[in-house]
């Protein structure tokens, strides 16, 4: 029994090595104390709290010509489920299933449900805070040769179930004039350069988003086409980096022209003790008395990276179209064995809505320790100081919710590497 054992895992090893095979998984469960997440706590109810977890096993193999991963999670609210139950309440799927052919050492072909995530996710990121995560049904030819990165993608959206000619997009969606619209793409097309230099780079976007939307007409939807221009560079002046990051979005989005900006400057200093960083983001939003959607859309972005982590701004809740300007400082230093992040915010609306443009401050403590290899431990605290205006431009909060709002939270991440 002991040879044969023995023999099994010299051949997995064996197999491992030549043909490069791995098999990984990761288990996250994060509990949260929520007193005003994403809105400000409606006057008279209580705080929530709960523990949600992911767990993932994902395997990989890589050939000389091709690579192919498949990753597959479970991810569920404790509680959810009875302790006996033949019914589940936790979402299982395939996160990523996609194969890779590489037609010579720098171009390649990557197509299936991937992951589509770049520089510092300001427009196409994982969000991988998020339990679900992101991704894209899409085909990405990638060239990348000497710090050039040259990806060119595709996708197009179809629903099964209907079956009407075009079929419609169903499932996730919202209301716009009284109509209902898919949360998803009908198609999307995207030009992505980056170049990398010795102390810095720069990257452009071209993407088209073209959403379908309405009721039909003569036997037909409407589909409209948004377009996405954006370049960022930094550079690094010793121990001073500068990033600059500028972007306009035109086209139409839904029933509605579209002509809307952002743009964006950090300047971080290195110290002996812990870099700190003073930046901007400017958002163009709506004003009161235009027609043209002037908001400009981070699309695909990981916002919960940027906007302050209670996510008021742009995390799957509205803020009234009025855009926004984030004022923020961020360091970080050691402590305890590991690392504090904070973080600073101001926030105040880009777009005239008729009140105070001031929105609120956000402090935003996170502390980072790794327990050993393969687990680390979170820990966060988060509060929100938030003004009249932001119950204005988030009124089913109501017009009493509370103006201090906190988050905690806690996560512990296992990374085992089995094969």
């Amino acid at each position: 029994m002991k040879k044969t054992i023995l023999a099994a895992g010299l051949f997995l090893t064996a197999l491992a090595t030549q043909a490069q095979v791995s098999l990984t998984g990761e288990y996250t469960p994060r509990a949260e104390f929520r007193n005003g997440f994403k809105a400000p706590l409606p006057s008279g109810a209580d705080p929530a709290f709960f523990v949600e977890q992911r767990a993932r096993l994902s395997g990989g193999y890589t050939a000389e010509k091709y690579e192919v991963k498949i990753t597959l999670q479970d991810i569920r609210m404790w509680g959810a489920d009875g302790q006996i139950y033949k019914r589940s309440n936790s979402m299982f799927s395939a996160v990523d299933a996609w194969g890779k052919y590489n037609f010579d050492s720098s171009f390649a072909l990557k197509v299936g449900r991937q992951m589509i995530s770049y520089d510092n996710q300001r427009f196409f990121g994982g969000l991988e805070w998020a339990m679900q995560g992101r991704r894209h049904d899409a085909a990405l030819f990638m060239y990348e040769k000497k710090g050039l990165k040259v990806h060119l993608g595709g996708a197009f959206n179809q629903n099964p179930n209907d079956a009407q000619e075009p079929a419609k997009l169903t499932g996730v969606g919202y209301t716009y004039n009284g109509q209902v619209t898919p949360g998803n793409y009908k198609h999307l097309e995207f030009l992505y350069l980056n170049k990398k230099f010795n102390t810095g780079g720069v990257s452009l976007y071209i993407v088209n988003d073209a959403r379908q939307f309405g009721n039909g007409v003569a036997g037909r939807d409407s589909v409209s086409n948004m377009q996405t221009y954006l370049a960022m560079t930094n550079k690094e002046f010793g121990p001073l980096k500068v990033e600059l990051e500028g972007s306009y979005q035109g086209g139409t989005y839904l029933a509605k022209d579209k002509s809307a900006y952002m743009f964006s400057g950090a300047l971080t200093y290195k110290t002996k003790v812990t870099p700190i960083t003073l930046g901007y983001d400017h958002l163009s939003g709506t004003s009161n008395g235009e027609t043209d959607d002037k908001a400009w859309d981070p699309s695909f972005g990981t916002n919960h990276a940027f906007y302050g982590y209670m996510d008021y701004f742009y995390v799957g809740n509205p803020n009234a179209n009025a855009g926004l300007q984030d004022l923020y400082l961020k360091t970080k230093f050691s402590l305890l064995g590991g690392s504090l992040n904070a973080h600073v915010h101001y926030f105040a609306m880009a777009a005239d809505k008729g009140v105070s443009k001031g929105l609120g401050s956000e402090i935003d403590l996170v502390f980072v320790k790794k327990l050993t290899e393969g687990v680390t431990w979170n820990l966060g605290y988060s509060h929100l100081f938030a003004t009249d205006s932001m119950r204005d431009i988030k009124p089913a909060s109501g017009a009493n919710s509370s103006l201090n709002n906190s988050w905690a939270w806690t996560q512990i991440v296992f990374t085992p590497k089995f094969l």
